[in-house]
């Protein structure tokens, strides 16, 4: 068997198995989180193994690329360290700002984490993993990491809301100022007394024109 389609059946395999994690994870989930203040320890044990395939998985493919594509070469591995940096940094600040492993992998839910990165981001591991993974699919010229970045966000997406309506659920209004004033991906932070007002006026502004 060659090597592009040993890879290639490596990837299928891969893929099916983060599926059926996937499927695990998404069944226990959302009554974990609506019944008790976060994942049990089975639960984070299952998301630690997505996690640990889906970063294997993104290893071979980057040692061998996968699915090769090129691009003009001083383009795509100058960009992709850019953003693959930029990633690590973001990731590495994210991590830090936990403190704990326990209270990163959502076992321990007693404190709101607001300071740090956290300012200008509600999510930035998810943002800074997500920019090394394109990075990395850019400088070793392989879609299929560039799939696996894909898998990644779209597994992020489906999770967010049960986090969010947990968080809520368990700091009630502290959560919900921090809502308004933290971007979801990244931005400055936002004034709550500002974003107050310009909701304010978009109702006054909307009932004017039914009227």
């Amino acid at each position: 068997m060659g090597a592009a389609m040993h890879g290639n059946v490596t990837l299928g395999i891969g893929l099916a198995l983060l599926a059926v994690l996937g499927a695990v994870i998404g069944s226990r989930l959302p009554p974990e989180y609506r019944s008790r203040l976060g994942p049990s320890i089975q639960t984070v044990a299952t998301i630690w193994a997505f996690s640990g395939l889906h970063f294997t998985l993104v290893v071979l493919a980057a040692v061998e690329p996968t699915w090769p594509f090129s691009l003009p070469t001083p383009l795509a591995p100058g960009s992709g360290l850019v953003l693959a940096t930029v990633g690590a940094a973001v990731y590495v600040s994210a991590a830090a700002a936990f403190r704990s492993l326990k209270r990163m992998s959502g076992v321990e839910t007693t404190r709101l984490v607001t300071e740090g990165i956290y300012r200008w981001s509600r999510n930035p591991q998810a943002v800074g993993w997500a920019l090394v993974l394109v990075g990395l699919g850019l400088i070793r010229e392989s879609a299929a990491v560039h799939l696996l970045a894909a898998v990644f966000w779209l597994s992020f997406r489906l999770y967010l809301p049960l986090e969010e309506e947990l968080l809520r659920r368990i700091f009630g209004d502290a959560y919900e100022t921090y809502l308004r004033r933290t971007h979801r991906y990244f931005g400055f932070p936002r004034s709550v007394a500002q974003k107050e007002h310009d909701g304010d006026a978009a109702d006054q502004d909307a009932a004017s024109r039914r009227s």
